[in-house]
């Protein structure tokens, strides 16, 4: 071989050996690359431009849908044919009109002395009349009432006695159907604190300040403190409770807002943390009952500290984290999203009337349809989680008393939710005490159907109400 030949040699070794580290280093780009592309897409899935994030929760947020727009786009108002829709009643629907009231309190006469149209006032006699009903609400002017106390002195006890204001707390100048009234906008209209005195002055004539409401509520709640603590037995003793917490502040500090509902009453605590410290406290070491709630670890730990009493986790929750797996996860997600909901339709169809054998053959069932070799992590986690959560899959099959989901605890958190966004909290821990008695009571008399201020009345003063 000869030195050019040699030389040539050299060369396509040399280039061959590049082309194998290029190629090597093409296989290793593309596997970034797909990486890549596949946690763009699932991040596209999380915060496309049609949804929004809170809390690491996905929602949607709505199209506008533009005027004119066809059926193809889903718009409400197109008919079947396409065409746009009037709006209000459509053809062959029954009206829908105001009641009109039973009872009428008063009678008044419009006559017309004078043509609205030309001004003539030669008119004829009556010809005839027509009726309309206006129901409106009456001037209310704040009523002042001065009590002339006569004291008499008793010589059994050696003291001046006297009888006592049953319309007023002790040594308040406002009543107390105004007290409730400023509390119940407070806490169940979430009304500010700046609006409420606005509302009295507009409407009633009743001039009070921003500072007054507070005292208000510390008055009124130190009236409901001994029904505070009923409610807490309640909860205690209860057969089924659901369970839920939120984000709350105090004084720009982090806190957590529990909620306890159970047979009626809706229990709320504001707490330091979100441990299962807190609802151990309110429950003690020895409670009744089913405890329905998410899947949040502090109540594993409460119910391994409480008896490893009966436990029910939210299968509205479930669901919508196989949701995401099916979104997310190709054939192997939507095959899980799609056994969850079967599985799911199929135990409420027993109405809370099942055996254990039942909740048994429920689970066989779940696990024995999910027993796949998953490729994908968190498919594979999912089912995990159910195998080892699976004694608290089912109560509700067996008891007609625990629902299948949390729904009750969520919507009790909710208007709290909303008094947090719009006060940003409370200021102090007395405020916050104040606010758990007084939203436990407001919100546990709203859902007994008892929320009027008679009512609130009657838990302060039971015997003269």
């Amino acid at each position: 071989m000869n030195c050019e030949n040699i030389r040539n040699y050299n060369k396509i070794y040399k280039y061959k050996r590049e082309i194998s580290k290029l190629s090597h280093e093409i296989i290793q780009l593309k596997a970034e690359n797909e990486k890549l592309k596949k946690e763009f897409n699932e991040y596209k899935f999380r915060h496309p431009q049609t949804t929004g994030e809170k809390g690491g929760k996905v929602y949607a947020i709505k199209k506008e849908s533009k005027k004119g727009t066809t059926k193809d786009t889903k718009d409400p108002e197109n008919n079947e044919t396409g065409e746009k829709k009037k709006r209000g009643a459509q053809p062959g629907h029954k009206g829908n009109f105001r009641a009109k009231p039973e009872k009428l309190d008063i009678h008044k006469t419009i006559d017309v002395t004078e043509c609205p149209y030309c001004g003539n006032t030669k008119l004829s006699r009556v010809q005839e009349e027509r009726t309309r009903i206006v129901e409106d609400i009456p001037i209310v002017m704040p009523i002042v009432t001065m009590y002339h106390i006569l004291r008499r002195y008793c010589p059994k006890c050696g003291k001046m006695v006297e009888g006592e204001v049953l319309d007023a707390l002790p040594n308040a100048r406002i009543g107390l159907r105004a007290m409730l009234t400023a509390v119940w906008m407070d806490v169940v209209m979430r009304d500010t604190a700046a609006g409420i005195p606005k509302i009295f002055k507009n409407f009633t004539g009743l001039k009070i300040s921003t500072g007054e409401i507070k005292k208000m509520g510390e008055l009124i709640a130190k009236e409901f403190s001994e029904y505070y603590k009923i409610l807490e037995e309640m909860v205690r003793e209860a057969d089924v409770r659901y369970m839920d917490e939120t984000s709350w502040r105090e004084s720009g500090i982090n806190k957590w807002l529990w909620v306890f509902v159970a047979e009626g009453v809706a229990l709320y605590k504001i707490a330091k943390t979100r441990s299962h410290q807190e609802p151990l406290s309110v429950l003690g070491e020895n409670p009744k009952g089913t405890d329905v709630h998410d899947r949040f670890s502090a109540y594993n730990k409460l119910a391994r500290k409480t008896g490893n009493r009966p436990q029910q986790i939210c299968w509205f929750h479930l669901l919508v984290d196989s949701k995401d797996l099916a979104e997310l996860y190709g054939e192997e997600g939507k095959k899980i999203h799609e056994t969850m909901k079967y599985i799911h339709k199929k135990a409420k169809l027993f109405n809370g009337k099942g055996r254990p054998e039942d909740v048994e053959n429920l689970i066989s069932e779940l696990l024995e349809k999910l027993d796949k070799p998953y490729k994908n992590l968190k498919c594979r986690k999912f089912r995990e989680s159910l195998e080892r959560s699976k004694d608290r899959l089912f109560q509700f099959v067996i008891n007609p008393k625990v629902e299948s989901t949390n729904n009750k605890a969520e919507r009790a958190v909710r208007p709290m939710t909303v008094k947090r966004k719009i006060s940003g909290g409370t200021r102090s821990p007395k405020g916050s005490h104040v606010l758990e008695v007084l939203a436990s009571v407001l919100f546990t008399s709203q859902n007994n159907g008892a929320d009027s201020i008679e009512d609130l009345l009657y838990l302060i003063r039971p015997s003269q109400h």
